[in-house]
């Protein structure tokens, strides 16, 4: 699973959910791979998405307006591809993502 390990409070403090489902969205990393199977291109777009996500989120007022939060609720959509959200634990906590974005 990648949200654990790679936002884990202990390693990043500040990364929750919303802020990360939203960086695990804009890189195309389905949260239930291991961080083991990431390539080093994908830990390269996990750091920039990461890294703009966060600058976005201050610049705007908050987490809860991320591009993907809008729609991270039961029924939401992706706002790149308009699928249908998938929805599950990951980690302990509830996470959302695109299954043709973030496709294993």
């Amino acid at each position: 699973m990648t949200f654990p390990p790679q936002f884990a409070q202990s390693a990043i403090a500040g990364v929750g959910n919303l802020l990360a489902d939203e960086t695990l969205w804009r890189a195309g990393i389905d949260p239930r791979r291991s961080v083991g199977e990431l390539e080093v291109d994908e830990l390269d777009a996990l750091r920039r998405s990461l890294r703009a996500a966060t600058r976005d989120a201050i610049r705007k007022g908050g987490v809860h307006t991320g591009e993907l939060i809008r729609e991270r609720r039961r029924g939401g959509h992706c706002p790149r591809c308009g699928a249908n959200l998938a929805r599950a634990p990951v980690g302990g906590r509830t996470t959302f993502w695109c299954p043709r974005d973030q496709a294993l």
